[in-house]
């Protein structure tokens, strides 16, 4: 249930569907510590956790910021 809490958390619906599932596994494996460290008072859906995620960025773990990369590419391509 938090996998799916925080995954909810990271994406807009519209971007769900354009990242490739394996890109938003990796969010799922790679960021939920991070979520639950710096940004888990924020409700699912809400941009607030984007923002959260972006103003600590520098804190987040590299393979965090690798899948956020990651799936920020797959975004642009979709």
């Amino acid at each position: 249930m938090l996998v799916r809490t925080t995954a909810a958390l990271l994406f807009t619906a519209s971007a769900a569907v354009a990242a490739p599932e394996a890109s938003r596994e990796a969010l799922r494996q790679y960021c939920t510590g991070d979520y639950l460290s710096f940004c888990s008072d924020f409700a699912a859906d809400s941009p607030e956790v984007k923002a959260c995620f972006k103003q600590n960025k520098t804190k987040l773990t590299p393979n965090c910021r690798a899948a956020i990369a990651s799936y920020t590419k797959a975004q642009k391509r979709g």
